[in-house]
């Protein structure tokens, strides 16, 4: 048996949630969208019945309620659907994530402007801490044009990992190169269709505006991948939403439907309600990812896209676990204890591990010390067998009588590593044995991240003509966005 954690979230009940709903349906009436488009998706858009005037295109009711008809049907097939049988909960794993340009350097704590260099020796490093998920590079290399950065991030992976891992593709005219060496790396242009494995999304700019170089990247990836278009956006309440959680959910849900529309219009897919991605923190004028207030705008976001879609409220897990702090210290220690008992608490069982500053700076020594909180929580969701050998009553009946000496049984020295928490960092000594020997989590995190460093090795297994085709790609990529410059 394993743990079981059933906690109950909840913030409105769907009468709040319809009110709401009523609310963010006003928004999108009289709301148009700025959409930088092309005639072919205007044509799409007008052919769904938006209406199009130059950039701006509204929502007449006709179309509204077309969105709506295709969150009831979802909702509808998502209540339908037979009841799933029990299954063993996932075994609790981490991944790597964040685009940042900065790194804390493992030795001096002190951040500088992350290198393709730094880049590649990170892929190494997660890799020989048998880290095998990444939802984001970490790193976006600063010593490469601007432009032709996330071809560069993507090269970098594809020469210093054992596989592809996700980029996102952030300009147009870079879409080819990711296609050209995915190619190379996977071995034809069908595998990349099948599997992209980089990201192409046309990101909205909140509220209500898509530019053309998202259109283009959207539209691109459809028609050179056979992919259907997908968007996202990250609203940040205080700057690009209202402050508060239910005027953000109102303006959140509106852009939501609107971008719903924009994808059953192009592909007949809906789009997901998404809540408010960060906070302005108002001392500092600075987006953040992290605290109280934000969480309740996730709760809010996860709960209108139930509402609408599923007609079931269920615990989400938040197994981002950022924190706020740019080095390691104790706020990021903090940050991350709390983020992850939060998330775990909620039923995550994946968690993000290796960044600070949301994901602005990459750690390898935060990385160390996150794999020591997913280590706890590992520990808490293990198996928990009540066989006879675990119960060991033999051993009880014959111990108990003389005493406390579980210690010395041999039920003890069989089970105590499967039984016990055993971490790397953390210090559980007596005072009087610590004082003279002092050890604290920084150090020991910093002390096994340069050991690991040093000795990681490049698990690539590319040919040298795949190598080079890929670097010549990277290369080419640099070169087209500074003649252009």
């Amino acid at each position: 048996m394993h743990l079981q954690v059933k906690t109950e979230i909840s913030l409105f009940s769907d009468g709040e949630l319809q009110r709401v709903l009523e609310k963010a349906l006003e928004v999108l009436r009289k709301t148009p969208f700025i959409v930088q488009g092309t005639d072919e998706v205007f044509d799409h858009l007008t052919t769904f019945g938006c209406c199009v005037d130059g950039d701006k295109v509204s929502f007449p009711e006709t179309v509204i309620d077309k969105v709506l008809g295709r969150c009831a049907r979802e909702k509808s097939k998502a209540q339908e659907a037979p009841a799933v049988s029990a299954a063993p909960p996932p075994e609790v794993s981490v991944f790597t994530h964040g685009q940042a340009l900065h790194i804390c350097d493992p030795e001096t704590n002190l951040l500088r402007e992350a290198t393709t260099a730094d880049l590649a020796q990170w892929c190494h490093f997660v890799e020989a801490l048998g880290i095998t998920q990444r939802s984001h590079p970490t790193f976006i290399p600063t010593d490469c044009p601007i432009g032709s950065a996330d071809v560069r991030a993507f090269t970098t992976i594809l020469l210093n990992s054992s596989r592809p891992y996700l980029v996102s593709v952030y300009s147009a005219p870079m879409l080819p190169f990711f296609i050209a060496a995915c190619e190379v790396a996977l071995g034809s242009l069908d595998a990349v269709k099948a599997a992209p494995v980089f990201a192409a999304k046309g990101w909205v700019t909140s509220p209500f505006m898509l530019d053309r170089e998202n259109i283009d990247i959207a539209m691109d990836a459809r028609r050179l991948l056979g992919q259907p278009v997908q968007f996202g956006h990250m609203p940040v309440a205080g700057s690009s939403t209202p402050v508060t959680v239910a005027g953000a959910l109102i303006q959140n849900t509106a852009e939501s439907l609107a971008i719903s529309a924009l994808r059953l219009a192009i592909d007949d897919l809906p789009q997901n309600i998404t809540g408010s991605s960060a906070m302005t923190d108002m001392r500092h004028g600075f987006p953040r990812q992290i605290g109280p207030d934000l969480f309740l705008h996730f709760v809010a976001g996860r709960e209108m896209h139930d509402y609408l879609y599923t007609g079931n409220r269920r615990s989400h897990g938040w197994g981002w676990c950022g924190a706020g702090a740019g080095t390691v210290c104790a706020q990021s220690i903090l940050e991350k204890s709390m983020s992850f008992g939060l998330a775990t608490a909620m039923g995550a069982r994946s968690f993000g591990v290796g960044s600070l500053a949301f994901s602005d700076v990459g750690s390898p020594v935060q990385l160390i010390i996150d794999l020591e909180l997913a280590e706890y929580a590992r520990k808490m969701f293990r198996e928990v067998n009540i066989d006879d050998e675990h119960m060991g009553l033999d051993e009880i009946l014959e111990t108990a009588p003389r005493g406390g000496r579980y210690l010395a049984s041999m039920n003890t020295a069989q089970f105590f590593r499967e039984s016990c928490w055993l971490p790397s960092l953390c210090d559980f000594r007596p005072f009087s044995a610590w004082n003279n020997h002092p050890n604290d989590i920084i150090s020991g995190a910093s002390k096994k991240a340069l050991e690991t460093l040093a000795e990681a090795e490049n698990p690539c297994s590319l040919s040298d003509e795949q190598r080079r085709q890929i670097q010549q790609i990277s290369d080419d990529a640099d070169a087209l966005v500074q003649a252009n410059s």
